[in-house]
């Protein structure tokens, strides 16, 4: 019986799982070009978008907080019995 863990044999082993390396990089390739095309395609309009969502946020959450916190107060002492909104 051979012993898979000689040298010889653990230099041939790790040459064939080179090649089997090399053989999925050759076949991802295509996939991994479009997968970078496509992010490259997104980027600009995702910075976009996070510039967008930024703004949101630098607006929204001072002045929604003040109200969120203004109405709280009023709902505790109302009891949570804030009734009907008026016509």
């Amino acid at each position: 019986m051979t012993n898979a863990y000689t040298k010889d044999a653990m230099r041939d082993r790790f040459w064939v799982l080179s090649d089997k390396k090399a053989a999925l990089n050759k076949e991802l390739a295509p996939s991994r070009a479009k997968r970078d095309a496509i992010r490259d395609a997104l980027r600009e309009p995702l910075a976009e978008f996070k510039a967008a969502g930024r703004a949101v946020v630098a607006i929204e959450r001072p002045r929604m907080g003040e109200i969120d916190t203004e109405m709280a107060v009023l709902a505790r002492a109302l009891g949570n019995k804030v009734g009907p909104r008026p016509s």
